[in-house]
């Protein structure tokens, strides 16, 4: 007969099928790389494309067959340890044991965690914490991206950076439901983290603050080019783009005459909501395909006609921060020849992740987040550990301008020079602070004007 402790193990184990909604997960944070931003505040790590899945099955392993094994260790601890342990956290911690012997985007979740990453999957919402999403790679803690508009943002926190201490504490020596914890906190309160850039040791003291995580934001630019941010893959990302576009058609009446998709940063999310993005904008063909166990295919993503935005040109921006199901909108644009890719190097997450409803916590489910399919990109590629590589690389900031250049002279600065007949006007050239995003401007204006070549051809 089954002893207390092996009821709330097997209420661990078993798990019951997730409601399929919004939740495909194409890529997005969630505690533990990329996971995603589990509102940190601290997020890390994300969903890179779940999927919510059927029901589990043992097939050949039996999973109470090893509950023996379970309660031996379990009882020993109680008997022996020295101090008091809640069995609430020494079930967590052998559920969060099994997934660390997974990739780094398997991971279970406590019913606090999963609830967490549920809000931040369904849209523009407020979050108290620093922003951050993060990866653990075997004892280090590296920043995907910090969140545009968050306290780490503000700060100055830049993708790549390496997290060594919080609050003094050396992260190596840290469980990562610790690193977590240490960096969550009530809005007005401060976390010190010390980072380690390329080499070069910085300090960070970041107050935590309550900011607003909005999926997707636009503009228009001049000479009627739009510009639309996707910051990540959540529930209403779909149609708030598509509200835009309506939008900026509105606005011009010639229509669009070009379209810069901004996913730098972009940690993922919802699979299906990267799916749906790339459909807006290619009218046939594979966006993407999902091989599972044995190279088993699960699904194959098509784009419909219906809807679809053509007649203007496109480049999507990248870099580092890139991932997921944001990577697998750009891998289909570029692979169908519908926008030029430009900027970085992406970050490189081929996998998929099903998320997983699982009973025995409480009043609320924990979650089991759990890889089970690799993706390819239209053309049969796969970025895992790669990224994809930009038609146009394009660092993010300007090269340093010629020794001197400015101060050449010009025909304007030689004495008794002819005077302009039409007038003299000062020359300005405004240039956008933000360097790849001004090269994509340049790009767009010269396909205008190699566009009109080819007509007069």
């Amino acid at each position: 007969m089954e002893n207390r402790r092996q009821r709330a193990l097997r209420g661990l184990l078993e798990s019951r099928q997730m409601q399929k909604s919004r939740w495909s997960v194409g890529g997005f944070r969630v505690p533990v790389r990329r996971w995603g931003p589990v509102a940190l505040s601290a997020v890390a790590a994300f969903i890179g494309g779940a999927v919510f899945s059927r029901p589990l099955h043992a097939g050949r392993f039996n999973p109470y067959q090893k509950l023996g094994l379970f309660t031996k260790v379990l009882s020993h601890i109680e008997t022996h340890y020295v101090e008091d342990i809640a069995e609430t956290d020494l079930m967590y911690g052998a559920a969060r044991g099994l997934t660390d012997v997974l990739d780094p985007h398997s991971r279970f979740m406590d019913p606090v965690e999963y609830d967490k990453l549920k809000k931040e999957t369904e849209g523009s919402e407020e979050i108290d914490g620093i922003g951050i999403d993060v990866e653990k790679r075997k004892s280090r803690l590296v920043i995907v991206s910090p969140i545009e508009g968050s306290p780490a943002a503000k700060a100055g926190i830049e993708p790549g950076d390496i997290i060594k201490r919080i609050d003094g504490a050396e992260v190596a020596n840290l469980e990562f439901d610790d690193i977590v914890s240490r960096m969550q906190g009530p809005a007005g309160s401060e976390v010190v983290l010390v980072l380690d850039r390329r080499g070069r040791e910085m300090t960070f003291r970041i107050r935590r603050a309550r900011y607003e995580l909005k999926p997707v934001e636009g503009k228009m630019l001049p000479d009627s080019v739009g510009y639309i941010k996707i910051r990540m893959f959540a529930a209403t990302t779909d149609t708030l783009l598509q509200g835009l576009l309506e939008q900026f058609k509105a606005q011009t009446a010639g229509g669009l005459r070009g379209l810069v998709l901004d996913m730098r940063r972009n940690p993922g999310g919802l699979l299906d909501q990267g799916v749906k993005v790339a459909d807006r904008f290619i009218a046939d063909g594979l966006i993407v395909k999902t091989a599972g166990k044995g190279g088993r295919i699960m699904d194959e993503s098509r784009a419909h006609s219906r809807g679809t935005w053509l007649g203007f040109p496109m480049i999507v921006l990248v870099d580092g921060g890139t991932a997921s199901a944001a990577e697998i909108v750009a891998g289909a644009l570029q692979d169908h020849g519908r926008a030029i890719v430009l900027g970085t190097q992406t970050f490189g997450k081929g996998s998929v992740q099903t998320v997983i409803d699982v009973d025995g916590c409480g009043p609320k489910p924990c979650g089991l987040k759990i890889t089970v399919a690799r993706y390819y990109t239209p053309n049969g590629r796969s970025i895992q550990g790669q990224g994809i590589t930009p038609d146009v690389i394009v660092d993010a900031t300007a090269p340093t301008t010629a020794p001197g250049d400015a101060d050449l002279p010009r025909e304007r600065d030689l004495q008794k020079r002819l005077r302009n007949e039409q007038g003299d006007r000062a020359v300005e050239t405004k240039r956008l602070d933000d360097y790849q995003l001004q090269m994509a401007l340049d790009y767009l204006r010269s396909w205008s004007v190699f566009s009109k070549q080819l007509v007069k051809g």
